[in-house]
């Protein structure tokens, strides 16, 4: 799991610098990609949260370490709520559709990742 996530925050990193890059020479595309920046993000620390928590369950199954208990599913729809809360805020400076849909990028891209890596391994 540690290479699927590894490659996959790679290319996260590769679609925040390419958004960066759109930002900086195209200004009138400057509110969709400060919204795909915000959404891209809260995807991000969703994938790390739920990183985390397949970890937590993992070792609490394998009967490794203390059962731990927390929000799960609660603190992932929060940074969605969050993001979407600063782009009705600020309008002018997030686009709300491009914020929404940055948050639904690193699923996919743990998805491809994932199928890459299985397909390299067989």
């Amino acid at each position: 799991m540690d290479n699927i996530m590894k490659t996959a925050v790679r290319v996260l990193l590769y679609l925040l610098a390419a958004c960066l890059l759109v930002w900086a020479l195209a200004p009138e595309w400057r509110i969709v990609t400060l919204g795909l920046l915000l959404g891209l993000a809260a995807s991000s620390m969703n994938a790390f949260l739920l990183r985390r928590r397949v970890e937590m369950v993992t070792h609490g199954a394998a009967g490794t370490g203390p059962r731990k208990m927390g929000l799960g599913l609660g603190s992932r729809i929060a940074t969605v709520l969050l993001v979407a809360m600063i782009a009705y805020r600020f309008p002018e400076k997030f686009s709300m559709p491009a914020a929404l849909i940055g948050c639904m990028v690193m699923p996919f891209i743990l998805l491809a990742a994932a199928y890459f890596h299985n397909k390299r391994q067989s």
